[in-house]
């Protein structure tokens, strides 16, 4: 399958006939995106007559605040629909790893394919997470007034508003597409043959699908923590971060929260028919995993397999996961780190 094939609902966004039509990987058209604004923004400045003190630079990229916010809220806005296809893919991806443990349920997968989320429920979520555009601006300029003040529409400023009512916009969207697809992989639990949920391998996907969220998820705040050596960005980018993190842990858990259910039931159904046995109640194994070997297992094979089940993970996550996971979460930190260094590396050599 293509990377950038599939097929979408009538209403489908632009971003999602824009992939659907270009036969390449989703970074590169994101990439195209990314440039296509920057574009925008050298024709915007030319139009404002800005454009050869922008080319002049004569300040450091990183000191001029609304030069460098509108490139950070351009990248951003270029990395959310590309990380939202990369959403879907994934979930597709999971999706036929699991096809072997639901029995022909193939047709489920369009569902999945079109990012599990109405194009309504998108949009209006979209539209909801535009407040976040003037709670971002109030929290990094904290003057309300400033926006009436002669001068302030200039040309980076003007860009700053319109590429991050963008990214807020492409962010309510990605909201309502990580949801929509976590919930379904937690319905696709109950498709799961009962058998089969004392298996750890095929149960895997679930673990990936939530693992791939939290990346694309995490790399949000660590794009805008490049702000950080600016002092004033210190709340805006403590705000994205706990969202984002927040939605990470939750992208995390949702997909995998329908097997966790079906696994601890499946544990606790067997393992008291197994104590049963251990007691010598007649008939006991009747439905267990074991019950073709009933009549010969002795109490020490009783006592082992108890022990088995007891110790099955509950989660769909093994070592390695958490482990992976916890590395994702050093992301967003070890971006505000080195924002923080070039802040310090600036006034040294400006001190």
């Amino acid at each position: 399958m293509s990377e950038s094939s599939g097929t979408h609902p009538t209403g489908a966004f632009w971003s999602d006939r824009l992939f659907d039509a270009i036969p390449v990987a989703p970074i590169w058209v994101g990439a195209g995106i990314a440039l296509g604004l920057l574009g925008l923004f050298l024709l915007l400045s030319a139009c404002f007559g800005e454009l050869a003190d922008l080319l002049a630079g004569r300040t450091s990229f990183w000191q001029q605040r609304d030069l460098r916010l509108g490139v950070v809220l351009l990248i951003l806005a270029a990395l959310v629909p590309t990380a939202e296809r990369y959403a879907t893919l994934g979930a597709e991806r999971e999706f036929q790893a699991l096809l072997p443990l639901l029995a022909g349920r193939a047709s489920q997968s369009l569902a999945l394919r079109v990012g599990g989320a109405t194009a309504r429920r998108r949009r209006a979520a979209g539209w909801l997470a535009l407040l976040l555009a003037p709670i971002g601006g109030l929290a990094i300029d904290r003057d309300p007034g400033l926006y009436l003040r002669p001068g302030y529409w200039g040309a980076e400023n003007a860009w700053s508003w319109i590429v991050g009512t963008l990214f807020c916009f492409s962010l309510g969207c990605f909201v309502a597409t990580t949801l929509a697809i976590s919930r379904r992989f937690s319905e696709l639990a109950q498709e799961i043959p009962h058998e089969r949920l004392f298996e750890s391998a095929p149960l895997a996907p679930f673990g990936r699908l939530g693992l791939l969220f939290a990346l694309l998820w995490l790399l949000m705040p660590s794009i805008f923590a490049l702000n950080a050596m600016d002092r004033a960005f210190a709340l805006p980018i403590a705000l994205l971060a706990v969202l984002c993190v927040g939605i990470a842990i939750g992208a995390l858990l949702l997909p995998v929260l329908g097997i966790h259910r079906r696994i601890r039931a499946a544990k606790a159904a067997e393992s008291a028919l197994v104590m049963a046995a251990i007691r010598g109640e007649p008939g006991a194994l009747t439905g267990s995993l074991i019950e073709a070997r009933a009549g010969s297992a002795s109490l020490a094979d009783l006592v082992a397999w108890k022990g088995q089940v007891d110790g099955l993970s509950e989660w769909p996550l093994d070592a390695g996961m958490r482990l992976r996971f916890l590395l994702y979460l050093a992301i967003p930190l070890g971006s505000w780190l080195g924002g923080a260094l070039v802040e310090r590396l600036l006034a040294a050599a400006l001190g």
